[in-house]
């Protein structure tokens, strides 16, 4: 079986279409109701997350080709309390400073803003093939976060 070298190769192969239809469809769901003025994605720029997201300014951010701003994920560009919409997908696990780009996001993110992540569950049978396998390439050599421990960061 081929090895992918970045997430986006793996989003190309069939398991990854798979998963990425599920998201896509797990965020038009998401997003639709969500109303405000200003709306982030972070990476990923090739897929559009916020396609159906109400919210007027939708803005795909990034240090990949395709992001509207480039930036380092770990120093947001944007003013204090400025965005009512962020999404992350698969940005923690495949990130060196997760904490920081939480603080980040809490940062720039209004009260009563919503955030919405999505990664690999650990402790899913995706997580358990990646544990037992011990395969490289993407996405297996993320860090999964479990969701307990992305509760925990967020409390903080």
């Amino acid at each position: 079986m081929p090895t992918a070298n970045t997430l986006n190769e793996w989003f190309a192969m069939a398991q990854g279409q798979y998963l990425l239809e599920r998201e896509l469809a797990f965020f038009d769901h998401s997003v639709t109701d969500i109303f405000g003025f200003n709306a982030l994605q972070l990476g990923l720029p090739e897929f559009e997350f916020l396609r159906a997201s109400r919210i007027p300014l939708r803005i795909v951010a990034g240090f990949d080709a395709g992001a509207q701003v480039k930036l380092n994920m770990s120093e947001l560009a944007f003013e204090c309390c400025s965005l009512d919409l962020v999404l992350l997908p698969h940005v923690l696990e495949f990130n060196a400073h997760p904490h920081q780009i939480l603080r980040e996001v809490e940062r720039v993110l209004r009260p009563e803003g919503h955030l919405i992540i999505s990664g690999f569950n650990p402790r899913s049978l995706w997580g358990i093939r990646r544990a037992a396998c011990k395969k490289s390439g993407y996405p297996w050599c993320g860090s999964f976060i479990a969701l307990p421990r992305i509760k925990d960061w967020l409390a903080l």
